[in-house]
C-alpha cells in the first residue's frame, strides 16, 4: 500500500526518479516493474502497478459497452495512458501527452500514495489541490469526477 508524500523530480527527458519510500512497496507486494501511467482527471499523473490497474480495468469491462460513463473513463485513461516499466534506477518515463498537458518536464513535483496507485502533481498544483479541499466551497465538480461516481456506484450495484 502506498502512502504518504514524497518530493520528487521529473527530468528534462520526462522520467521521475520514483522516491524509496514507494519502492518498497513495490517489492514487497511483488508487484513487479510495469505501470500503467494515466490521468483520469487531466490533472494529476497516476501511476498503478499493472496488478493494481488490471482489477480497474475487469470492472470497467463488466458494465455495457455502450454505457456512456464507461465510455468516458475509457477515453480519458486511454488517452493519457501508457505502459511503462521501472528502470533498474528506479525511473518512470511518464507518457508524451501527460508530460505536455501537466507541464511535467524538468519540474519539482510530489508523490502522494493514494493507497493502490501514485499520484503526481507539480508541487505548486497540489498545493493549491490541498488548499481548495480545505476550501471546499472552491471546488467545482468535473465531468470525469461524476463519470466515476456513475461507475463506482454500477460497479457496487453488480457486486451486490
Amino acid at each position: 500500500m502506498f502512502r504518504g508524500t514524497q518530493d520528487a523530480k521529473i527530468d528534462e527527458k520526462g522520467r521521475l526518479k520514483v522516491p524509496a519510500d514507494f519502492i518498497k512497496p513495490l517489492t514487497d507486494n511483488s508487484w513487479g516493474p510495469v505501470f500503467f501511467i494515466t490521468s483520469r482527471d487531466g490533472k494529476t499523473a497516476e501511476l498503478w502497478p499493472m496488478q493494481n490497474w488490471e482489477p480497474e480495468e475487469a470492472k470497467k469491462a463488466a458494465l455495457p459497452e455502450d454505457d456512456p460513463a464507461k465510455i468516458t473513463w475509457m477515453r480519458i485513461v486511454n488517452y493519457f495512458g501508457a505502459v511503462a516499466e521501472i528502470d533498474k534506477q528506479d525511473r518512470l518515463i511518464l507518457p508524451r501527452k501527460i508530460r505536455e498537458r501537466l507541464g511535467l518536464v524538468s519540474e519539482e513535483v510530489v508523490v502522494t500514495g493514494q493507497g493502490r496507485f501514485l499520484s503526481v502533481q507539480r508541487e505548486s498544483d497540489a498545493d493549491a489541490e490541498i488548499m481548495g479541499l480545505l476550501n471546499p466551497g472552491s471546488v467545482a465538480p468535473m465531468t470525469a469526477a461524476e463519470a466515476r461516481q456513475i461507475l463506482a456506484a454500477r460497479e457496487a450495484q453488480k457486486l451486490a
